[in-house]
């Protein structure tokens, strides 16, 4: 999780022990305090567990900070100090295998929203992804409501009705089981097919290989709590047997098919030599090497991360990649998926990834360059579009760089074929450049390419992260509620115009590649006819209107 903070400062100064003695001296710091003030707090509400033995919870307390990362010690209200208790015991419900995963439900409070108020955008800043306590104390606890607070709870509802409010409830969800890739994107998938919205998420992983994800969520049409926690139990069961059973056999299933689909490897692993790492992505790691004296790429699936799952995505980039053959698509040199290590090799890009590229510059990049990267990108996408494959996860890491700047689209681990696949609705993809509908889990298709490039182009002319002072969760939530970036004030207008046709909420109304490529190309025309065209967007701007003014 990016949220900026570095991890692990001041986190073993707190005592037990020997180094009680030094934080009376000064050291410690806020880490020290706020666990301090956690461990003081349930000692005055006389929690038995914490009076019994002193000295012992403190050391549990000092164990739970260790295994949770520095924002977790940050962020935390002395107020909720039992919500710490909450998460240990989750946390140690969830070691036992037979247990996982985890639920805790519990209602937190009912508010009154306008019946539109889901659609209106919310500042997502207060959406803190790594916030535990973001919400109010959960003082109406379904266990502890009297009759009396129901009837009340009903007058105000019935009030509230008449008024032509609605009654939102709202509740937190817990959960917890061995932490592994992508499983953000599941559970939000969950909660999205529960009928939940999801309000806050606060997300954690433990140095021992095991989540703690806390989600503050409406939707839910009451205030109970046990049909919620049944019917995520069972929509977990049914829809997403990995959370539960990391294999399955419908995986398995397709693994074989895949295998039979690809064939017998083209890659004989004695001509492969290994060199240098050079990337690493969510399963696998890219190294540097060559087959036959030519310079490749080579990408392993880790071996921490071979699981079904995992070995499906490598697979059906493996039939992506041998389907295609475009400039601006990276070229294909061979597989091998009946070994141990599943292995592809595609051609090497000195230049590295679009990402880190614009991560380098100084200054941002001059409009030529701009648009003939951007030109590079869309024909790609259009041929891919053109044969029915969907991306579903363009973004600047994925885009490579040769020599001269020449772009072609790689990573294909998630991309499809939506004939095969039937209605595409699942959440996949980075937060940051993913489209509303994918991120709302609606069914969606090639479009959604479309919104992420517009994403791309915007970090062309800025040179900057999408929504650098928000987390990837945060930047979601926002976009799904209308949420955009802001285009520099002197960027060409076109390209300025492009970028907002294509991230228009409806899908419908965002261009074709094919119609961004001949405007992309009608933008640069005119540049290669101005000599210094690298002296900025606004010469470039006056150079095109003045063209047209002559037409």
């Amino acid at each position: 999780m990016d949220d900026g903070i570095e991890e692990g400062v001041g986190e073993s100064s707190w005592p037990p022990a020997a180094a009680a003695a030094a934080d009376s001296a000064g050291g410690g710091g806020g880490y020290t305090d706020i666990r301090k003030e956690i461990f003081d707090r349930l000692m005055a509400k006389g929690i038995e567990e914490v009076v019994k033995d002193p000295p012992a919870f403190r050391e549990q307390l000092h164990r739970h900070f260790e295994r949770l990362p520095a924002s977790y010690s940050i962020d935390l209200d002395v107020e909720k100090a039992e919500d710490v208790l909450l998460h240990r015991r989750i946390l140690d419900e969830c070691a036992d295998p037979d247990k996982r995963p985890v639920f805790h439900v519990r209602f937190l409070r009912c508010i009154e929203a306008p019946p539109d108020s889901q659609d209106k955008a919310q500042d997502p800043s207060t959406l803190r992804e790594a916030e535990i306590g973001g919400s109010e104390p959960c003082e109406r606890m379904m266990e502890d409501l009297t009759l009396e607070r129901r009837k009340v709870a009903d007058d105000s509802e019935a009030s509230s009705a008449r008024r032509g409010v609605k009654i939102l409830y709202i509740h937190e969800i817990i959960f917890s089981m061995v932490d592994k890739t992508k499983l953000l994107a599941q559970l939000s998938a969950l909660l999205s097919e529960v009928g939940l919205n999801i309000r806050e998420a606060h997300v954690f992983s433990t140095t021992d290989g095991f989540c703690l994800d806390v989600f503050v969520v409406d939707g839910w049409e009451t205030e109970e709590t046990d049909g919620l926690l049944q019917s995520l139990k069972e929509t977990a069961a049914r829809n997403h047997a990995s959370l539960s059973n990391p294999t399955n056999s419908a995986a398995s299933e397709r693994i074989l098919e895949l295998q039979e689909q690809i064939g017998d490897s083209n890659v004989d692993r004695s001509f492969l030599q290994v060199g240098e790492k050079i990337a690493s992505g969510s399963s696998g790691d890219l190294f540097r090497g060559t087959y036959h004296g030519m310079d490749v790429a080579i990408k392993f699936l880790r071996a921490e991360h071979v699981n079904d799952s995992s070995k499906v995505e490598f697979l059906q980039e493996i039939m992506i990649l041998k389907s295609v053959n475009h400039d601006n698509v990276v070229r294909f040199y061979g597989a091998c998926t009946k070994q141990r290590k599943y292995v592809i090799v595609t051609e090497y890009m000195p230049g590295g990834n679009l990402y880190d590229f614009l991560r380098k510059q100084k200054n941002t990049l001059d409009l030529t360059m701009v648009l003939r990267i951007a030109i590079g990108i869309s024909k790609g996408m259009d041929y891919l579009h053109q044969n029915n494959i969907v991306h579903r996860d363009l973004k600047t890491a994925n885009l490579l760089l040769g020599s001269d700047h020449a772009v072609k689209i790689a990573d294909f681990g998630v991309s499809r074929h939506p004939s095969q696949e039937g209605d595409m609705t699942a959440e996949t993809g980075t937060y940051r450049w993913m489209a509303p509908e994918v991120i709302n889990h609606k069914p969606y298709d090639h479009r959604a390419d479309v919104f992420s490039f517009a994403i791309v182009l915007w970090e062309l002319v800025t040179s900057k992260i999408p929504y650098e002072n928000l987390t990837p969760l945060q930047a979601a939530l926002g976009v799904r509620q209308g949420m955009r970036l802001d285009i520099p004030s002197g960027l060409h207008p076109p390209l300025s115009k492009l970028i907002q046709q294509c991230w228009n909420e409806n899908p419908n109304v965002r261009p074709s590649f094919a119609e961004i490529t001949a405007e992309l190309e009608d933008m640069l025309r005119p540049l290669h006819q101005a000599p210094n065209s690298s002296k900025g967007s606004n010469r470039q701007s006056k150079a095109k209107a003045h063209k047209k003014s002559q037409r």
